[in-house]
């Protein structure tokens, strides 16, 4: 198939109004008679609250509101509670909240609520979490053999035991995750201002996930939908850690409350300790293999430290940990485990960096004990089509192999060089890893509507994160044939666009975009119908292409689309596409495989990558530009996860390392020379066979710079970040 707008290289339609500061971000906004709002949390990781009297901190000078946990009854749809009612379960967990005048009188009066607290036993680590004698941080438990388990996923597959004994070999490795924060700019900040003739809130908000807040919220303050907007905002970063709700029914209640709008910005310190980081892990792996490298047996225990409140991470830890690979016989029990932390959510991809991580170390492994290539072994053991995958889900076509024989050959792996750098203290390794993604499309829906001077307009409701407003805007340019100047696209709101289930998962230009694509296809079905007297011909025979409306196979002068699209109008009235879809099968599973080039200096530690090849399987790159930004923006953030960040607690759960300064993320000067190659077999069922790409980048990413110092220094760092002082302290174990 031969495109004109798909697949070519364009600037983000939003480029010259973020670059030039034009673009209005949450904090940037305000409203007529706007106050500000503080929240008080707890400097417990776990009590009990005897008393909350607010009643100084109302008196104070420009307070209009105040409101508690018990101001809210109900829970958003995870079970978190808006303010804590009768515990706390984490430092930094809200318990009141104050409107006033100014954000410093905010501020000040939140800090003379009177609390009265009696501490209980905190729980920070998922081993103590799950010993017997484990204080409960909830009263129930998802699992009779544990105190504190969130929930638990149970993955089976042939006969394990068999498996096992069927083995040549058996290699079993325990591998650990940090807590880490997602990193973006922008911190949480929502308005709120509630219309005092009919009773109706709007939130302005940076979010994700727009329609699923407005569900949350809705169900939180008992309104009807119909009672509540929600407005997406530009969003200043989010990778997963604006999905689900933060402070939106704070604002809201207290603007009630004051009969002013109220918009309240979350700090930096604030963010880190109280929005929704991503969680740790402790993966236990234990492999059978025979010994031509044939993989046999998985089993694998995993533990995934949810913080104090429930989490999805057993649920795809357990789906992605067999990695990209055939393990006839599998054998996984998953848990999210609760602890005395902030509560866990994913960062671009939930789970599947932590479960690769510790895969695709324990194949290194086992590539070097068995004396057997690393990328040989890969792809001897790749998933092909119909092998299990992702749990039960069949692959849907052989990608896998290419994608991890494409890594190693753009990065000249038959050629590599390697060993001690002379005249230095350093040695330079090479790692090759892979990773795979499952991305569903989810509650999808747009409209394309073809004014009548043959411009259109494309609105949907999916947040506009990753630029994919411009990749919606090149589908319907190749629908309909015309030039990408003459396509604007909207991002809506829970008002005015459809419904659509957020901006996560990598299922955007995946789902929604086929959603824009059909209704441009309805659009154009549309104009033909409406023509087809006029043009004296079927509908089916009207042809739209290149801005012009023809009849197959006739002479007759073409309409413009100016034209069609006006005498349209006047025949039927707007000519509106639309299309709405709740999933597409079979799902798209992405493959990426990336090789990591490192020096590390065996006197200090100290790694410094030197390039990073990555290939990705895009089925097809709606726009390559777009796709390239997205994988060395997830290359970065694995960057930093396999080197540099984590959350560092003290013994009474206060964060540490609460901001950017002390939270060690990489900076431009820390990058690697990227180099990326598309792999576009345009086989699957997003719009002309497209995939998610955000995600799947990130997930490899930390094994290969873990397999790359292995294999500069022979040591192996089974738990990240592999800092300096931890690979000096494998070397004098060596």
């Amino acid at each position: 198939m031969k495109l004109k707008t798909v697949g070519k290289r364009i600037p983000r339609l939003d480029g010259p109004e973020k670059v030039t500061g034009r673009l209005q971000y949450g904090a940037d906004l305000t409203l007529p008679g706007l106050v500000h709002a503080a929240v008080l949390r707890s400097p417990h990781a776990h009590a009990r609250i005897v008393r909350v009297n607010p009643d100084k901190a109302s008196q104070m000078p420009g307070v209009l509101a105040v409101v508690t946990g018990r101001d809210f009854s109900r829970s958003d749809g995870e079970g978190v509670p808006v303010l804590a009612r009768e515990r706390v379960r984490y430092v930094g967990e809200g318990v009141a909240a104050v409107a006033a005048e100014t954000y410093q009188q905010a501020v000040d009066a939140a800090g003379a609520i009177e609390v009265t607290y009696r501490p209980l036993p905190a729980v920070l680590d998922v081993r103590e979490s799950i010993e017997a004698k484990a204080t409960r941080i909830h009263d129930d438990s998802e699992d009779r053999h544990y105190p504190n388990i969130a929930g638990v996923a149970n993955i089976k597959r042939g006969d394990s035991k068999a498996g096992f004994a069927e083995a040549d070999e058996v290699f079993e490795e325990t591998f650990e995750t940090p807590w880490v924060h997602q990193g973006f700019i922008e911190t949480h900040v929502s308005l709120a201002e509630v219309n005092p003739g009919n009773g109706r809130t709007t939130i302005w908000t940076s979010t994700q996930a727009q329609f699923n807040q407005r569900s949350d919220i809705a169900q939180i303050l008992g309104l009807p939908m119909n009672k509540l907007r929600v407005i997406g905002l530009p969003v200043g970063g989010a990778f997963g850690g604006k999905i689900a709700l933060c402070v939106e029914p704070i604002v809201a209640e207290l603007a009630r409350r004051a009969g002013r709008p109220v918009k309240l910005v979350v700090s930096r310190q604030e963010d880190f300790v109280a929005s929704r980081p991503c969680g740790a892990a402790v993966m236990q792996l234990k492999a059978g293999v025979k010994k031509d490298g044939t993989l046999v047996a998985l089993q694998a225990r995993l533990y995934f430290d949810t913080g104090a409140y429930p989490g999805a991470q057993h649920y795809n830890g357990a789906a992605l940990v067999q990695g990209p690979y055939r393990w006839p016989h599998l054998d996984v029990k998953s848990w999210s485990v609760y602890t005395n932390k902030a509560p866990a959510g994913p960062r671009r991809s939930l789970a599947a960096p932590h479960v690769h991580f510790a895969m695709e170390s324990l194949l290194d492994t086992i590539s070097h004990a068995l004396g057997r290539d690393p990328v040989q072994l890969r792809a001897k053991n790749a998933v092909k089509e119909g092998d299990h995958i992702t749990g039960s889900l069949g692959m849907p076509f052989t990608i896998a192999e290419k994608t991890i024989r494409t890594a190693a050959r753009k990065a000249g792996w038959s050629h590599r060089t390697r060993g001690p750098i002379q005249g230095t203290s350093k040695s330079r390794g090479v790692g090759i890893a892979a990773g795979h993604w499952t991305t569903w499309a989810g509650g999808s829906a747009a409209t394309v509507q073809i004014n009548e001077d043959g411009t259109v307009s494309v609105v949907t409701g999916a947040i506009n994160l990753t630029g994919t407003n411009t990749s919606f805007g090149q589908i319907t340019a190749e629908v309909l044939g015309i030039p990408m100047s003459t396509v604007t696209v909207h991002q809506g709101d829970t008002d005015t666009s459809p419904r659509n289930d957020g901006s996560w998962n990598s299922r955007v230009t995946f789902g929604t975009g086929e959603a824009v694509r059909r209704a441009a296809e309805d659009a154009k079905r549309q104009l033909a119908e409406a023509l087809a007297e006029e043009l004296k011909a079927r509908p089916e025979d009207i042809e739209v292409a290149d801005g012009k409306v023809r009849v197959n196979k006739s002479r007759a002068k073409p309409l413009s689309l100016a034209e069609a699209a006006s005498r349209a109008a006047e025949y039927r009235g707007a000519v509106v596409g639309r299309a709405a879809l709740s999933d597409l099968w079979p799902p798209a599973v992405p493959i990426c495989a990336q090789v990591a080039e490192v020096e590390v200096d065996r006197e200090t530690g100290r790694v410094e990558v030197r390039r990073l090849v990555t290939a990705l399987d895009a089925g097809r790159a709606i726009n390559p530009m777009s796709v390239e930004g997205q994988i060395e923006g997830a290359a970065s953030q694995g960057l930093g996860y396999a080197l540099t960040e984590e959350y560092i607690y003290d013994k009474a759960g206060h964060l540490l390392n609460d901001g950017f300064m002390d939270f060690r993320m990489l900076t431009s000067l820390d990058h690697p020379k990227f180099e990326s190659t598309l792999i576009e077999e345009a086989k699957d069922s997003g719009p002309y066979g497209a995939k998610g790409v955000g995600e799947p980048p990130l997930i490899p990413t930390a094994a290969a710079v873990a397999n790359a110092i292995y294999d500069a220094v022979g040591v192996r760092v089974m738990r990240l970040p592999i800092t300096p002082e931890r690979i000096i302290r494998e070397l004098s174990r060596a």
